[in-house]
């Protein structure tokens, strides 16, 4: 069942079930779907990374199939070029994209208050005390859309 790719899944499972409920989140690779296999990402006859994966490292096998979010950029966000795994699950999360924590908790175990208090729904500290829509929204990704990085001049906030 291994070489079929339509079972590959099923077999890996039969030894690790505790990834196969990962599988079965809200989001998650789209490996019940048929799209990717565990050999997308794991080489099951051995290897010399962590997990077994395909290349050296955790963002290496990440980039095999999401290349745009490998950069280089002129404003590089110090956890993307780390571990993917400091803010995405691998293999299912209940939060979208993967995320570890839904924003703005995701962003806030790291980042405190900067330029803005970063108190998801309070508007005090803002210039002119007004409160902010954006932050009033809950989270931080409305103005800071690109957390891999940015190439764009005003970008070392990553709002662009």
């Amino acid at each position: 069942p291994i070489v079929d790719k339509r079972t590959e899944a099923e077999a890996c499972y039969a030894c690790h079930a505790n990834v196969e409920a990962h599988f079965l989140k809200p989001s998650a690779h789209p490996v019940r779907q048929g799209q990717v296999t565990c050999t997308d990402c794991h080489k099951p006859h051995g290897s010399d990374s962590e997990g077994l994966l395909i290349r050296s490292n955790l963002n290496e096998t990440c980039f095999e199939c999401h290349a745009e979010k490998r950069g280089p950029y002129l404003f590089e966000h110090a956890p993307v070029t780390e571990d993917c795994s400091h803010c995405h699950e691998p293999h299912g999360s209940v939060n979208a994209a993967l995320l570890t924590a839904r924003t703005p908790f995701l962003c806030q175990q790291c980042h405190s208050a900067a330029f803005h208090p970063s108190l998801p729904a309070g508007g005090g500290g803002l210039p002119g005390a007004a409160p902010n829509q954006n932050l009033l929204g809950k989270d931080c990704m409305n103005c800071h859309s690109q957390v891999h990085g940015s190439n764009h001049p005003s970008g070392g906030r990553m709002t662009h």
